[in-house]
């Protein structure tokens, strides 16, 4: 089953189509970019203006690795601009697909723990 497209972008990395927005998170109060791999096995969701740069992996693959889809919280290692352009946001899949040991972070219900 496909992404439903509406109120996404389409960006092409490296020959493969992702999805990606900006918008209120469905389970907090902030601002999240979501990025989605067509068949869905890349899910990020990257909280926006939060200090500490981290992202949420939700999907079955993650620095070409097998996850679990469980919420997983990574930092990141280069800093989230202000204004989300393609340009970030294909660097944000480069990392996520083909990056290698990213440094997994805790989440406290309020923010992370570095």
């Amino acid at each position: 089953m496909g992404v439903a497209k509406k109120g996404y972008r389409r960006i092409i990395c490296d020959g493969a189509v992702y999805f990606w927005r900006v918008g209120e998170d469905a389970d907090s109060p902030c601002v999240v970019l979501d990025v989605i791999s067509e068949k869905k096995q890349l899910i990020l969701a990257c909280p926006l203006g939060t200090g500490i740069p981290y992202v949420i992996s939700k999907g079955h693959l993650f620095q070409n690795q097998p996850a679990n889809g469980c919420y997983s919280r990574y930092r990141l290692p280069f800093d989230v601009p202000d204004a989300v352009t393609p340009r970030f946001v294909a660097r944000l899949i480069d990392w996520a697909v083909r990056g290698r040991d990213a440094a997994q972070v805790k989440w406290y219900g309020a923010g992370i723990i570095v």
